[in-house]
């Protein structure tokens, strides 16, 4: 693989090219962010509101656009690596630098994953997780709150209307939400339907990997600072 890399020319005009990508990207992360919010508010219209069906057609439209604008974002970043993406250590970086962005393309597409609209807006602020603390900031004040509202909605939307079911309005929805994440539930609301159950399970699962990835993020915090006060 690296040897194709190797063989493969590359001219001045395409490294300004990809400079000028490059140049891009920082300037659309405030856009990318933006339109991960909005992506998540017309679910949340389409979901609370139950407009009419060309609005909600409408709706699906602008949702489908911002989906692919991220969708051409991956692929120009594709493009930007190049000839060192033939290689395992360009596939090893693109994929950490990329992964929450493949992700985001991939599992919402499913409808029973659209709980996990949620990973789109975490796509948009992606480029603001520079440090630890703002990586800890962002799981306490950001990603866990948006996974609460976004498996609330999904699961009002797939239980709602069910024979049988007992989360059929947004405040019973929020509370299930609540009582899942931390794995605990009380028994007094739960999902009757197939979507819902997995729903449920994908919360409960990303849940656990929140709370794991915080105490770590805490634990490394912590003991850093005290390597800090040691070496002073």
């Amino acid at each position: 693989m690296a040897n194709i890399a190797s063989e493969i020319p590359e001219g001045a005009g395409m490294q300004k090219l990809r400079q000028g990508l490059n140049n891009y990207f920082e300037k659309a992360e405030f856009t990318y962010m933006v339109f991960g919010f909005a992506y998540l508010i017309i679910y949340t219209v389409q979901v609370l509101v139950e407009p009419p069906a060309d609005i909600y057609r409408g709706l699906e439209i602008a949702s489908d656009v911002i989906y692919w604008i991220f969708a051409v974002d991956l692929a120009l970043r594709v493009f930007v690596m190049g000839r060192t993406l033939f290689t395992w250590a360009g596939i090893i970086k693109f994929f950490g630098q990329n992964w929450l962005a493949l992700a985001a393309l991939i599992l919402p597409a499913f409808r029973s994953l659209r709980v996990l609209r949620v990973i789109i807006v975490l796509r948009g602020l992606a480029p603001y997780l520079k440090t630890r603390s703002t990586k800890v900031g962002m799981v306490i004040g950001v990603t866990l709150p948006l996974l609460l509202y976004t498996s609330a909605l999904a699961i009002f939307e797939a239980e709602r209307y069910a024979e049988g079911a007992n989360i059929t309005s947004f405040p019973d929805a929020i509370w299930w939400a609540f009582a899942s994440v931390t794995t605990v539930g009380y028994g007094d609301r739960f999902p009757v339907t197939t979507d819902g159950r997995f729903i449920a399970t994908m919360l409960m699962v990303v849940g656990i990997g929140l709370f794991s990835s915080l105490t770590a993020l805490l634990a490394a915090w912590v003991m850093g600072e005290r390597q800090k006060q040691q070496e002073a």
